[in-house]
């Protein structure tokens, strides 16, 4: 497979600028970007005006998604000496008074940076139902497809930069745009170990035909397009546009790892999950708004204490370098790191060693974006059975982060249908949780 890299010289192509090539310039001005009546100047002034509605100093979240539920008293909310509190011991932080499970001893170096939200609570055992509420803020409907938190963000802030895709899920489904259309949905990477798969093609295909069929495809949808499809037709133009731009920037070489420092990766962890983490970094450097990256295997029913040491392994080395190098680089201010999953689990072991499904009181790990450091917002009770302190619902944790985005959570849309859905369905922001 071969990197596409522009040249300036293509064979046959129109608009050479005296050339026997078309400038990058160029084929930008009157090739994916001269059709379906959008041109560069105008989505690049959507976008500034969308940059300068914001008005707080945070401007990306990364998402860790820990997809299956994971167990709040084997990770952020331990409960030593109660009869709940499982095989695992507490270890001190850098957090004065904060404790965590022992297998996070490098996320316990980092948590003088973050903050830990121990009184989250839903009423969505399901794995489905409770997924899309934490990534919507709605429950599930038959008649709308809510929007995820990414698409919403896109949607208000806009873009930072235009060459590269503005939400990016890594490693797992997520959710997509809903009832806002394509034009925000995520750019999925399903393999983090082969990112720029869809960027390459085959030795074969010079960059001469490639412009080729580009401008020959333009002057099909010229025609498609005057026949006033729809929004369905604008929204295809739009993703083609944004593909080839892609093709032709630097900024997509965050997703490339290749020249990344080995020892670096290895930090990370040299697994699927720890190159996502290190890829989200990178592209937070390049202005993408929301990141999601997905680490599966929480939904432990059984054998808990070797699933928990497991993904351990794997979270906690990634987790902790992310907010190390984000703090370091300056970046944790503007970035906002949230860990969780859709629900917790059961604060008594079941017969085969494992937590069923539990959302009365779940955690989320939180770091950047303006939070506070080393504070822990909420609790649950004595055998982390009940919230005692401060409930959290999802839609708080939500309105949170949109408030320190700059984003006026209750701010509404309107379906296809014309019914308005608010930005948060409900919930108010955590200031205590805010420095």
């Amino acid at each position: 497979m071969a990197k596409i890299q522009p040249t300036g010289k293509a064979d046959g192509c129109i608009d050479c600028d005296g050339k026997n090539g078309l400038s990058r310039r160029s084929f930008f001005k009157t090739g994916v970007f001269g059709f379906m009546g959008l041109g560069l100047l105008d989505l690049m002034k959507a976008n500034l005006l969308a940059e300068g509605a914001a008005g707080s100093g945070c401007d990306s979240v990364i998402l860790v998604w820990l997809a299956g539920g994971p167990s709040h008293i084997d990770t952020f909310d331990p409960k030593p000496g109660q009869p709940t509190a499982g095989p695992f011991k507490p270890i001190n932080t850098s957090a004065d008074g904060i404790q965590i499970c022992e297998h996070f001893p490098q996320l316990a170096k980092q948590m003088k940076h973050g903050s830990l939200v121990r009184s989250l609570t839903s009423k969505e055992g399901s794995h489905e139902r409770a997924t899309y509420e934490m990534h919507t803020g709605y429950k599930p409907l038959g008649s709308i497809t809510h929007p995820s938190l990414g698409s919403l963000v896109i949607k208000t802030k806009g873009r930072k930069n235009e060459e590269i895709p503005a939400y990016v899920s890594i490693g797992g489904t997520s959710f997509g745009a809903g009832f806002l259309g394509a034009q925000v949905a995520p750019f999925y990477i399903g393999d983090p170990n082969n990112p720029t798969r869809n960027l390459s093609f085959d030795r074969e295909v010079t960059e001469g035909r490639f412009r080729q069929r580009v401008e020959l495809l333009k002057n099909l949808d010229m025609r498609f397009a005057g026949e006033k499809r729809g929004e369905v037709i604008e929204e295809y133009a739009v993703q083609f546009r944004e593909a080839v731009r892609m093709m032709y920037s630097k900024s997509v070489e965050a997703f490339d790892l290749k020249k990344e420092d080995a020892e670096k990766i290895k930090k990370y962890g040299e697994n699927g999950f720890g190159r996502s983490m290190l890829i989200a970094r990178r592209l937070v450097d390049q202005g993408v708004r929301f990141v999601e990256c997905s680490l599966g295997g929480w939904d432990n029913h059984n054998d808990i204490d070797k699933a928990i040491a497991n993904n351990a392994k794997t979270l906690d080395p990634a987790l902790s370098n992310l907010v190390e190098d984000l703090n370091a680089s300056g970046q944790l201010k503007r970035t906002l790191v949230i860990c969780t999953g859709e629900f917790g689990r059961t604060p008594k072991v079941n017969g085969t060693g494992g937590r069923d499904h539990y959302p009365r009181v779940f955690s989320a790990f939180v770091a950047g974006g303006g939070v506070k450091q080393g504070y822990v917002y909420g609790s649950s009770d004595a055998t982390g059975t009940e919230v005692k302190d401060l409930p959290v619902k999802p839609g708080d944790l939500h309105a949170t982060m949109f408030d320190q985005l700059g984003i006026d959570f209750t701010k509404e849309f309107q379906t296809d249908q014309g019914r308005p859905i608010k930005i948060v369905n409900e919930g108010k922001p955590l200031k205590d949780l805010i420095a």
